[in-house]
């Protein structure tokens, strides 16, 4: 098969100066020039019973450059739809944790409380090529990850500078069957939609929805561009409380309908994606690139009890009593003198 060729375009993305990076996926700064991502946040929902996962993700960077270009794995042929920033909002003030003052005694421990084929016949399709939002969007298949280099390449992607990195990661994507979505910025529709895209430092969010058997991460690629400490925060919405290897978690709760109700009003984002029975668990682990050598596949915790942070601020109401009684002991002791 012929690979196709398309017009090198290079879009514009204001940078993010200072702020945090990208979700899931690589990004490709142009060539002499970098760019890094140190943390990644996605809130992954995922239904066993359909066996469907949507996966939401924010992207973010620093750069000493306004145009790249973004990559992004899947297991199965996707679908591309726009996501809400506020999702996000809600997802990190709902899961936030709860500040006590220290007036409970002396401790200050944790409370526990789609599938489709690629072509087949060798080479590199345009399955399907969209706008999303902001983002000039094409979804790949490819089972020659030589081609797939080589059309990267041709479509400005790749360049001299990173080809040889990056051609072997596609490989090991293309040899496991995986699809692939390629972001570039529209900037006719940023320029006609702006909202508020710039928390988290970020641009749009965007939500990829695909066929699995188990809920997964594409973390694996995004090492090529990770900082040297990567935070990776994950929400996940599931049938029960999740885990992944070396992960803290922050938050588990299994939603009743009365914490519905209030999350209805506080929470206008997040709220219709949740339904009563339903757990969000909040899963952060750091990581270097080396330690990014796998995708990961969120598990079943061991348990389901629930669970929040909590944070104390002050002093201890029996620590307060206690130094009184020991100021009252000094002064008597030095009258007797």
């Amino acid at each position: 098969m012929s690979i196709p060729r398309l017009p090198a375009i290079a879009f514009l993305i204001m940078a993010a100066i200072g702020t945090n990076a990208a979700a899931d996926g690589m990004m490709i700064a142009p060539w002499q020039y970098d760019i890094y991502e140190t943390d990644q946040v996605a809130f992954l929902d995922f239904d066993a019973n359909s066996g469907v996962e949507r996966l939401h993700i924010l992207p973010e960077f620093q750069s000493n450059t306004q145009d790249f270009a973004w990559i992004v794995p899947v297991p199965s042929l996707p679908e591309l739809d726009e996501s809400e920033a506020g999702i996000f909002r809600d997802l990190a003030a709902l899961t936030a944790p709860e500040y006590r003052y220290r007036d409970e005694g002396w401790g200050c421990s944790q409370v526990d409380y789609m599938t489709a084929p690629a072509d087949g016949n060798g080479g590199v399709e345009i399955i399907e090529e969209e706008l999303v939002g902001i983002y000039r969007t094409m979804i790949v298949g490819a089972d020659d990850a030589g081609l797939l280099t080589d059309s990267l390449t041709v479509w400005g992607f790749l360049h001299d500078d990173n080809t040889d990195e990056i051609a072997a990661m596609l490989e090991t994507y293309v040899d496991e069957g995986w699809f692939f979505v390629t972001l570039k910025v529209d900037s006719t529709a940023f320029a006609e939609d702006p909202q508020d895209w710039y928390w988290y430092g970020a641009m749009y969010p965007i939500k990829l929805t695909f066929a699995v058997d188990a809920p997964v991460y594409p973390m694996r690629i995004s090492a090529l561009s990770a900082d040297d400490d990567t935070a990776v925060t994950l929400y996940i919405k599931s049938d029960r409380r999740m885990d992944f290897e070396g992960a803290e978690t922050h938050y588990a709760n299994r939603f009743t309908d009365g914490e519905l109700r209030a999350i209805r009003v506080r929470y206008p984002h997040l709220s219709p994606l949740l339904a009563e029975g339903e757990f969000i668990t909040k899963l952060l682990r750091r990581y270097s690139p080396e330690q990014m050598d796998a995708d990961l596949y969120p598990e079943p915790a061991g348990t389901n009890a629930e669970y929040r942070r909590i944070q104390y601020s002050g002093l201890p109401l029996t620590s307060g009593l206690m130094l009184a009684m020991l100021g009252l002991v000094l002064i008597r002791s030095r009258r007797s003198r």
